[in-house]
């Protein structure tokens, strides 16, 4: 609203509103005449009768102002413009009280046409303000309308960028391998955007869901601020309700739900979101549980949204990075035996190297190489060629422990780090390859063979190089006593 605009328009409303009494039969003639006083006056019929009629203008106009104007400060307490109120009250009250102050100064005078005149003139302005303040209702309330949808769409962006900020760290935490790691941290997002008092993860390990609490508000009490809750098993909790269905759960009323749990009541819960995740590493699922405390608001739409979009992308990303582990595993196996290919040898050999260095443990280092590949390829093809690789790689790692690993190095030759292993391990090593060798003959294959090469750190060799060079020299001194004739 324009308010320089609209004050000349009321200014000039002024000498009309002056004019208007001197209408009145019988003022204008005898404005400042004192005749006619007595209580047979001519006049006194005419200036009681306007009196009375200025008076009846001006309690009905004041209590028409007085009303509209409460009406819109209580209504609009909260946000209320007063450009436009306060600009009629400032007229209505510079008017109205300069004529009852110009009144009381004539008082003394007696001259009654003059003061029922300045009397009419209060009236005037006093209808002119009930008048304008009415006509200003509709403007007010648009006025009230704009003031108070600004702030909220205001609010509604700040929760905007609030919300999109925080699943741009979610999207940026999921860069992390660990999927129970990840939707810890996605918890605690939650905790800095959503009013949450509870934040938890339920992890599934077979038929039952292993409870922790990861954070907790001042106003959870009780079994709501130990890390270790009870486990839920299969069928009980709303974590499995969650898992069953492979989606989101919003309990907007805990107490109303049947699976709801006795000591959580006691402590005041009263909302519930619980959002799977499925860990296609571990091919078990990951329950995000946010709670709130003493609310009965339930879960507003926007919330549920935020969780719908972390549960997307946090999914998405598991998928992701498990497609990822998957071709890097790729990457580092064989494709004929299963067994780790030479690239991953090398990798785990220096690490393995540096570590037994670091701690001091020994490891020992297994070369092998198969004897009379060539000739069972030239003789039969290579297709009984690489049964006989596959073949060979499988007793290999059923024999080996579960710590060891085992390689293929590319054609005949294969290798095994042996964790924690010290060199008096040697014969009973080179022994049980030779009876995995002799099961192999039996099927098929009578006249391969394997030649070993053993060296162990750090008894023998210390230096990572040397150890390989000193296996390669016993696999090839085994090699060339198989290669001997029989004498």
């Amino acid at each position: 609203m324009h308010t320089s605009t609209s004050f000349p328009r009321i200014l000039l409303l002024l000498p009309m509103g002056m004019v208007l009494p001197l209408l009145w039969p019988g003022v204008a003639p005898h404005l400042f005449s004192t005749a006619g006083l007595g209580p047979h006056g001519a006049w006194l019929w005419t200036l009681a009768t306007l009196q009375l009629s200025s008076d009846l203008m001006i309690g009905v106009a004041s209590l028409v102002t007085a009303a509209i104007l409460i009406f819109l400060v209580y209504r609009n307490r909260q946000a209320l413009p007063l450009a436009w109120v306060m600009l009629v009250i400032r007229l209505f009250i510079l008017t109205a009280g300069g004529t009852y102050v110009i009144q009381l100064g004539l008082l003394s005078l007696h001259v009654s046409c003059l003061d029922a005149y300045l009397r009419a003139v209060t009236a005037m302005v006093s209808f002119t303000t009930a008048c304008v303040v009415s006509l200003l209702i509709p403007k007010l309330q648009q006025s009230l309308k704009t003031s108070i949808e600004v702030p909220y769409q205001e609010a509604q962006l700040q929760q905007a960028l609030r919300i999109n900020r925080t699943l741009l760290e979610i999207v940026q935490l999921t860069q992390e391998h660990d999927a129970v790691l990840t939707a810890q941290q996605v918890l605690l997002k939650f905790r800095e955007t959503l009013p949450v008092d509870w934040l938890g993860l339920g992890l599934q390990v077979s038929d039952s869901i292993e409870l922790t609490g990861i954070w907790h508000s001042p106003r959870a009490t009780g079994v709501l601020t130990h890390t270790t809750l009870p486990p839920v098993q299969r069928g009980v909790g709303l974590a499995w309700l969650a898992i069953e269905e492979q989606g989101p759960v919003y309990i907007d009323d805990y107490a109303s739900e049947p699976r709801a749990y006795p000591a959580y009541l006691r402590e005041g819960l009263s909302s519930v979101a619980l959002i799977p995740l499925t860990d296609p590493t571990a091919g078990n699922t990951i329950v995000m549980i946010a709670s709130k405390v003493r609310e009965h608001d339930g879960w507003a739409a926007w919330e549920r949204q935020l969780f719908e979009a972390a549960r997307v992308a946090v999914s998405s990303a598991m998928e992701r990075q498990h497609h990822l582990q998957q071709m890097e595993a790729a990457a580092l196996k064989d494709v004929l035996t299963g067994l780790w290919n030479r690239r991953a040898f090398q990798e785990d050999f220096t690490a393995e190297h540096a570590r037994a260095r670091r701690h001091h443990h020994s490891f020992g280092l297994m070369v092998l190489d198969l004897d009379g590949l060539k000739a069972i390829n030239d003789q039969f093809g290579h297709k009984a060629g690489d049964r006989l690789i596959q073949l060979f790689g499988e007793q290999l790692r059923g024999n080996m422990r579960v710590e060891d690993r085992c390689y293929r190095l590319g054609g005949d030759e294969f290798a095994v780090l042996l964790s924690h292993t010290a060199v008096e391990s040697g014969e009973v090593l080179l022994r049980r390859v030779h009876e995995l060798m002799r099961h192999i003959q039996g099927q098929d294959f009578p006249d391969a063979d394997v030649s070993v090469g053993l060296a162990f750190f750090p008894e023998e060799q210390m230096d990572a190089d040397g150890l390989l060079r000193l296996a390669d020299e016993r696999m090839y001194a085994m090699k060339a006593q198989h290669h001997q004739p029989a004498s």
